[in-house]
């Protein structure tokens, strides 16, 4: 009897026993199944490979890791299962992305000015506008009876150079040029209320669609008054198209020293451009010459 007893409790020498680890929690016998030592060996070579190869090799194997961790899944599954796989990239590129915005629009509104800002391109070497040229225009009132004196400041961009004969040299020669760099930017985002230009400048700005159509900035009383004035140019596609003003023979740009014809164009849409832009066009040829 006791023999057959011992029989039955003995562990056959060729089977190996399985050592687990248990813990108590609160009265309860928890069972934690020990490591695996072989998947992290594997898990280790792997990440050896995937660190020798080049980027696009890596980005091959994730992506095929990727669709068969995705294959059967509803289309909601596959969008969760993305958020989640690229959880981190997607919040740094976002976060950077937002404050880069925020970083920008603080510096745009601290720095514009709420009378006007104007871009001169082209001016004659030597010549450097200051705000005295606004003399009259600081006691301005407008007929919307706004009145500019005590408004804010003036920002005046003088270093600008285009002409579209010499640009491709002025490129070859300093590709981090301003013309050609934070210029076009500040056009693009609305900074600039007007630009006033030589004929060379009011080509470059529309065949680069810097300026905009008037007639989506001023009135439409405003540039039926003004017809006689308007001043084409060619467009990126080499369509002549209104483009600006001839304000040549007013009291305002003869004191800007262009030898040649000057033009008054507009590379901003916002609702502050438009009032703006439409407040000077108005004071230009209310002036006496």
């Amino acid at each position: 009897m006791s023999s057959d007893k011992k029989s039955t409790n003995e562990t056959p020498s060729d089977e190996k026993v399985i050592p687990t680890t248990v813990k108590t929690i609160a009265g309860q016998i928890v069972e934690v199944k020990p490591k695996e030592p072989e998947e992290k060996e594997a898990f280790r070579e792997d990440n050896l490979e995937m660190s020798q190869m080049t980027f696009r090799q890596r980005w091959a194997i994730r992506k095929q890791r990727i669709k068969n961790e995705m294959e059967g899944m509803a289309r909601i599954q596959k969008v969760e299962y993305l958020l989640s796989y690229f959880k981190w990239p997607l919040i740094f590129v976002v976060g950077g992305i937002l404050i880069f915005i925020l970083f920008w629009v603080g510096i745009r509104n601290a720095s514009k000015p709420v009378i006007l800002s104007a871009a001169y391109i082209n001016l004659s070497e030597g010549v450097y506008p200051t705000e005295e040229i606004y003399a009259d225009y600081d006691n301005y009132t407008s007929p919307d009876g706004l009145i500019t004196k005590n408004m804010g400041s003036y920002k005046m961009d003088t270093a600008v150079h285009f002409d579209l004969e010499t640009y491709e040299k002025q490129y070859n020669n300093d590709s981090n040029d301003y013309s050609l760099t934070q210029f076009p930017i500040l056009c693009t985002s609305n900074f600039f209320d007007v630009v006033i230009t030589d004929r060379k400048g009011l080509e470059f700005c529309s065949a680069s669609n810097l300026i905009v159509d008037p007639e989506t900035v001023i009135s439409s009383n405003t540039v039926l008054a003004l017809r006689s004035r308007q001043a084409n140019a060619k467009d990126a596609q080499g369509i002549e198209y209104f483009y600006g003003y001839d304000i040549t023979d007013t009291a305002f740009a003869k004191q800007l020293g262009y030898p040649d014809k000057v033009y008054l164009a507009f590379p901003g849409q916002s609702e502050d451009n438009k009032q703006h832009a439409e407040r000077f066009l108005i004071y230009l040829f209310s002036q006496e010459p």
